[in-house]
């Protein structure tokens, strides 16, 4: 009888190993003006792209200097800039905000008015969530929702639409959201393509267009675009403002 004790526990140990669920690890880029720089955040809001860069230290016990950039929508791709102070953090209701303290202003988060707001629930500490969810930009300019998609491999923003990717392992889906309100694409069976200096996904429909992410990466630049063909025709070829991409945790 000890014995089948023991080989049963060792078959549901075995299957709980089996079944873990995976988990993702998220980085986000910003354009920043001819140069990709790591992204603290960015927010893909109705009415404009915003996003502040990575301070130097992860850690936000303090306040470190950052640089905000702005968007709106519909735009020429030339950003809004200014320095601010990011930090420190705070948690409450399965949120952490994070203060923007404009230039000449001294940081306190009890009497800041302008933050960036990041889910703790809806988070790629949790596996069942492949991207973090960016709530809310909240700036002198105004309060910015921002678009979330928990489950996209890819998402990015260029100055005409937002670009979203889905990778199941297999196959590969393809959509955008156009600021202009047009409607946008939705093309699934794509491929992936992967070395040292990219990733790509194509996508190809009946009707002859053709659509091509690249991700740059960071060790050759880290930008990316979208590019779309009309059989051998260029069509557009647009840079991505800010972008995100989830990868298995521990891949490159």
């Amino acid at each position: 009888m000890r014995l089948n004790s023991v080989l049963t526990l060792a078959l549901v140990l075995s299957g709980s190993a089996i079944a873990a669920p995976q988990r993702y690890e998220m980085r986000s880029y910003v354009n920043t003006g001819g140069k990709m720089q790591p992204a603290f955040a960015w927010c893909d809001a109705p009415g404009r792209v915003l996003a502040v860069t990575r301070p130097a230290k992860a850690e936000l016990i303090t306040p470190q200097p950052v640089t905000l950039l702005q968007w709106p929508k519909p735009n020429s791709g030339q950003p809004q800039k200014a320095q601010y102070q990011l930090g420190p953090s705070e948690g409450a209701a399965g949120t952490i905000y994070t203060t923007l303290t404009p230039p000449g202003q001294m940081p306190n988060r009890a009497a800041s008015q302008y933050f960036v707001s990041i889910s703790n629930i809806e988070n790629v500490v949790d596996p069942h969530y492949r991207m973090t969810h960016v709530n809310e930009f909240r700036t002198p300019e105004g309060s910015f929702r921002c678009r979330y998609v928990p489950q996209a491999a890819f998402m990015g923003a260029t100055n005409k639409r937002t670009v979203i990717v889905w990778d199941n392992g297999k196959t590969a889906t393809y959509a955008t959201r156009n600021f202009d309100g047009t409607p946008g694409v939705y093309v699934t069976g794509g491929r992936k393509i992967s070395n040292e200096e990219l990733t790509a996904y194509e996508f190809k429909t009946r009707d002859g267009y053709r659509y091509r992410i690249e991700i740059v990466t960071p060790e050759y630049g880290g930008a990316s675009s979208v590019q779309v063909y009309k059989g051998s025709q260029p069509v557009h070829d647009e840079l991505m403002l800010a972008y995100s991409i989830s990868r298995p945790a521990g891949q490159k």
